[in-house]
């Protein structure tokens, strides 16, 4: 059955709601629109020699630490990463790599800080997946959309591995499907705060995070709801971990935790981004966080761990 030319204008608005206007689009995003923006990509983008050589410094740090300090079967069998091999990658430098000078960080940008992921993920794919879940999903949200003083308040404590980030997306019924978002976060009666009520789970570092983005639906003034995307701290009441570190076949020294809100009082000065927009804030940051997964795959090792 053909779509109305009502019906097509419909969806075209509710993805650019979601994706941003086609024509301000990277490169990727414009392929499915049947667009190819070839200036973006060739000639391919080199890094200028001083960055060049800032990102060829951490990858030989963390070649030469993994070689050393990290035991991926070890970590495979007992399903956890030892806090002295997360201090020793926070040493040299890597828990800060894409975290803005201006607050203590390297401020590395995607194709400076891809090559030591490609090393750890060569190494250990368990303990890429934490580095990068804190990197590209978890700080990455504050980086992008957070104001000057939420990152003032935020991104210090996340240079020394002591502190963690997660992005919490995932429901029991909702994932790949970004929309599918239930939990759902009501202004009070003052409009001082959000009370956040729902689920979480499949959220890498979710249950020993000390920042977590959480997207949750919030009324939009016309009788529905839009996500917004919240800055949670686990000291707010109401905030309960339910699974710190599930069971998994694979990638078994991440911690992949199950969160539950109960009226969890969040101030609104924690809204990250505008209101109503997290979706399209959730996007983008998982857009990072794909090219940054991927990049660790690029030297699995041939060896892989049996336990389950």
């Amino acid at each position: 059955m053909a779509l109305s030319q009502a019906q097509v204008e419909a969806q075209k608005k509710e993805v650019e709601e979601m994706l941003g206007k086609v024509e301000k689009l990277g490169f990727a995003k414009s392929l499915f629109f049947g667009k190819l923006k070839g200036d973006l990509v060739f000639p391919y983008p080199q890094l200028a020699v001083d960055e060049q050589k800032q990102a060829d410094d951490l990858t030989q740090k963390v070649k030469a630490f993994a070689d050393k300090h990290i035991d991926h079967m070890q970590i495979d069998r007992d399903a956890r990463i030892p806090d002295e091999v997360i201090k020793g990658l926070a040493d040299i430098g890597l828990c800060k790599a894409t975290l803005p000078k201006e607050f203590g960080g390297l401020g590395f940008n995607q194709q400076m800080y891809l090559p030591s992921m490609e090393i750890l993920g060569g190494h250990c794919a368990s303990t890429a997946v934490f580095i990068n879940a804190h990197h590209s999903i978890g700080a990455r949200a504050l980086i992008l959309f957070g104001n000057k003083e939420q990152q003032a308040k935020w991104l210090p404590g996340l240079l020394d591995g002591s502190q963690l980030c997660a992005f919490a997306l995932t429901e029991p019924e909702a994932g790949s499907d970004a929309g599918g978002v239930r939990t759902t976060a009501t202004p009070t009666e003052d409009g001082s705060a959000y009370l956040l009520n729902g689920t979480k789970h499949y959220i890498t570092n979710g249950g020993i995070a000390q920042i977590l983005t959480v997207m949750a639906r919030t009324p939009d003034g016309k009788g529905g709801s839009k996500v917004t995307a919240f800055l949670v701290t686990p000291d707010m009441p109401g905030f309960e971990v339910i699974e710190a570190r599930a069971e998994k076949c694979g990638i078994r020294g991440t911690a992949t935790g199950k969160m539950q809100f109960t009226n969890m009082r969040v101030p609104k000065e924690n809204v990250l981004g505008q209101l109503g927009r997290g979706l399209p804030a959730a996007l983008t940051v998982l857009n990072f966080g794909r090219v940054t997964f991927g990049a660790t795959c690029e030297n699995a090792p041939a060896v892989r761990p049996t336990a389950c």
